[in-house]
């Protein structure tokens, strides 16, 4: 794993790089506000302007590991681009939230023998799907020596026909 440290905070690869994306996102939809954004190197910053005003979005580490805009002066430039970024955020997050609700995964009639996980409350989830029982029970063995305080049962789900 490979680690990024930022503002003296180690960070993921990979956030760097969604946290990247998703600056590149809110830049586009501030360009099509009339904004120019430039990207700082070596930072999660963009430089922002409009007419006069020059900004700074750029991204705050934890503990508040937020967006925002600099320099925190209260004025009606920074109020309208801190209202346009935020927008932005709720709208991104929106469309990722209804496009995981979308997609669901085709129940796999082809693999019959399916392992359970059995859960307090008399509720249970699918952990996988096999073509045959002796796969099945072979991988609830394994699963049972990693996993000792949990519950695991095979049954045969040919699905609605």
């Amino acid at each position: 794993m490979l680690f990024i440290l930022y503002s003296g905070i180690a960070m993921k690869h990979s956030d760097w790089l969604r946290l990247t994306k998703e600056g590149e996102r809110l830049c586009s939809v501030l360009r099509q506000q009339g904004y120019q954004c430039q990207k700082q190197p070596r930072r999660l910053a963009w430089n922002v302007t409009k007419a006069e005003d020059s900004h700074t979005l750029t991204y705050l580490p934890a503990p508040i590991a937020s967006w925002t805009v600099l320099p925190n002066q209260e004025t009606p430039a920074r109020k309208q681009l801190m209202l346009l970024v935020r927008n932005a955020l709720k709208q991104e997050r929106l469309e990722t939230l209804t496009r995981q609700s979308d997609i669901q995964k085709p129940l796999d009639l082809t693999r019959p023998w399916v392992i359970i996980r059995l859960l307090n409350d008399a509720r249970h989830y699918t952990v996988a799907r096999f073509y045959n029982r002796q796969d099945a029970e072979d991988h609830k063995r394994v699963l049972r020596r990693f996993m000792r305080g949990a519950e695991f049962e095979v049954i045969f789900d040919p699905g609605d026909e």
